[in-house]
């Protein structure tokens, strides 16, 4: 067996056992999950929306593009999420079987980079533990946001673009 192979099935382990300790948990709690998701949820759409409105709306196109590519690498991986192993009951709020990369953690981590409150970063955290995502994606989407934030900061340079966006407009 090749290095690569063990490495990938070592990693898929300590996935299994992460997300099994969690399920062992919140089995008989489901309400606390649903809480749980809606707060992950309404933490993102919140520093969205301040980043957006108070600090610079041309950071939208930044959340627009990387939640594209997301869903991208979503259809393309096509991973299953962990609740799919242990309790379909933990199925809300997402779909079935796209499971990498991590939107919400894309999303707090670039929400992070822009305003430094490390409160954001709770979200990514209660994806893993209501079986949403598995620690292997919430680690890799975190090195993918900072590559998308580097990229299109350098790029685009937004904050550029939104004095080029109002001129135009006016």
């Amino acid at each position: 067996m090749s290095k690569n192979i063990v490495f990938l099935n070592k990693a898929f382990m300590i996935d299994y056992k992460i997300s099994k300790f969690f399920y062992r948990k919140l089995r008989d709690r489901l309400n606390l999950v649903y809480i749980i998701d809606a707060i992950s949820s309404l933490i993102n759409l919140s520093f969205i929306f301040y980043i957006i409105f108070f600090i610079n709306f041309s950071y939208i196109f930044l959340f627009i593009i990387s939640t594209a590519i997301t869903y991208l690498l979503k259809l393309i991986s096509n991973r299953k999420r962990p609740y799919y192993y242990f309790d379909k009951r933990f199925a809300i709020l997402v779909y079935e079987n796209h499971s990498f990369p991590s939107e919400h953690t894309i999303i707090a981590t670039l929400s992070f980079i822009i305003t430094g409150n490390i409160l954001v970063l709770i979200a990514p955290i209660l994806r893993i533990v209501t079986l949403k995502h598995w620690l292997s994606d919430a680690l890799f989407s975190i090195i993918l946001s900072i590559v998308f934030y580097i990229f299109f900061d350098l790029i685009f340079n937004f904050s550029g673009l939104f004095n080029q966006l109002t001129r135009f407009l006016i």
